[in-house]
């Protein structure tokens, strides 16, 4: 019998059957789950619950039992950012204002979430607190993607419905595929990003993992209510079958994918036509040049040195030896090579926009292989060629300030492999409505092949 048993209200439930999957699975909760609050969640969620009863609120996010990744700050807990060296640091005097927001609409706080250091990575890897592993395949020890690799980890297990993550160059999105659930990267200032410990201020953004995109639709909506800024009639097309949808895949990408991943991939697309929607392959330099350019520049490793200077300076030896060093080499970027970077991706971001022109989204895998075993990034040299291959088809949201979600390319049976839809900068309500309606279409296919 679960130490946890099913309560009445919908708070109550989801906190409850949160806390049994923890109890199923303890070690794959303890590196998923740094710091916990089970009864004191319990406590509030029957709070909610009776109150609710007494006076119905307008709480969107009622029944999702809530982590947050350690980057962000919530009241009593340290925000360590998954590294010891902000382990003795004190507590956070606050939630930070998107944690408040999530609390407010009805989430109920549950755990703090395992992450890479100081998200410098993006296959998830923490020498400090363990590395959470995808449930997804369990032919060998894998690793679950980065830097938000707890959130989608408690995601994929059931231990949390629904995770706060940041995104740098895909932390949201290529966990979420690689843990066979939904990851939403936001266009910048969509949602309020205080009280969060930045890599780099210039692409860093909050983001969300869920289930699903119809989870991160109903969490956008209780975040950001007022309707896209653009055209209300591409709204509407996103809502409406695929038949009116209009996708663009670039023609490099598929050159770039393992076997596995490029055969998920063309049935994806293969699926998402025979459903009606229009595709076409084109060129798009701009796709891949975003990320050669912000790497030239230095962007990241700058400003990640701008902020840890003066811990560097006198704690260097306390990084992570796969975070530390490479934030040492932002002291080299020279600011020419920094400002040229910025300036040329203001170039290509209208470049974007332009090749964009009457389509709704991008697709592409959202990363090009399948995780890989803990045993294969042993050695340095193939972390980091297998760390850059990670993001070499996220990263091009964040350069280019777009909103973009990593979808499991089927409900019923989650794989390590998703599917990513990129859209325009401001549009991520129409590309979440689209992104629903793509899953509707996926699961239809499914479960007509099954």
């Amino acid at each position: 019998m679960s130490m946890f048993p099913d309560q009445r209200g919908p708070a109550s439930r989801a906190v409850s059957a949160c806390l049994a999957r923890a109890l199923e699975d303890p070690s794959a909760a303890a590196l998923a789950l740094l710091a916990r609050r089970d009864e004191d969640a319990l406590d509030e969620a029957r709070a909610r619950d009776a109150l609710r009863t007494l006076a119905p609120g307008d709480e969107p996010l009622a029944g999702m039992a809530l982590g947050v990744k350690a980057c962000f700050d919530v009241r009593g807990w340290t925000t360590h950012a998954g590294s010891r060296v902000l382990s003795d640091a004190p507590a956070a005097a606050e939630d930070a204002p998107l944690v408040r927001r999530l609390r407010r609409a009805g989430a109920v706080l549950l755990a703090q979430n395992n992450m890479t250091e100081f998200a410098y990575g993006a296959l998830g890897l923490n020498a400090t607190f363990g590395t959470p592993l995808t449930p997804c395949m369990a032919d060998a020890p894998r690793v679950a993607g980065g830097s938000s690799s707890g959130g989608a980890v408690a995601v994929a297990r059931g231990m949390v419905n629904l995770a706060l993550v940041s995104d740098t160059s895909g932390s949201a999105r290529i966990p979420a595929a690689f843990c066979g659930v939904a990851g939403f990267k936001p266009s910048r200032g969509r949602y309020e990003d205080a009280g969060m410990t930045y890599l780099s201020p210039t692409f860093d953004v909050p983001g969300i993992i869920a289930m699903d995109a119809a989870q991160c639709l109903r969490v956008d909506k209780a975040l950001a209510p007022r309707p896209d800024a653009g055209s209300p009639a591409r709204l509407a097309r996103a809502a409406a079958p695929l038949a009116g949808l209009n996708f663009v895949v670039p023609d490099h990408v598929e050159d770039m994918l393992d076997p596995e991943v490029r055969r998920a991939f063309s049935a994806w697309l293969q699926c998402l036509m025979g459903a009606g929607a229009a595709l076409r392959r084109v060129p798009m330099p701009c796709v891949a040049q975003s990320g050669l350019v912000a790497r030239d520049g230095g962007i990241i490793a700058a400003e990640a040195y701008m902020l840890h200077a003066p811990r560097l300076a006198k704690d260097a030896a306390r990084y992570d030896p796969r975070v530390g060093p490479r934030m040492l080499l932002g002291a080299q970027v020279p600011a020419h090579a920094y400002l040229a970077a910025q300036r040329r991706l203001v170039e290509l971001r209208r470049e974007y926009d332009a090749a964009m022109a009457g389509a709704d989204a991008v697709l592409t895998p959202t990363v090009p292989m399948l995780p890989p075993t803990l045993a294969q990034l042993e050695d340095n040299d193939a972390y980091l060629r297998e760390n850059s291959r990670a993001f070499s088809l996220t990263e091009f949201a964040n350069r280019l300030d777009l909103p973009s979600i990593s979808l499991p390319g089927d409900l019923a049976d989650r794989s390590a492999v998703g599917l990513m839809a990129t859209g325009l900068r401001g549009g991520d309500r129409a590309l979440l409505a689209a992104a629903v309606r793509i899953e509707a279409a996926l699961g239809a296919a499914a479960r007509h092949r099954n």
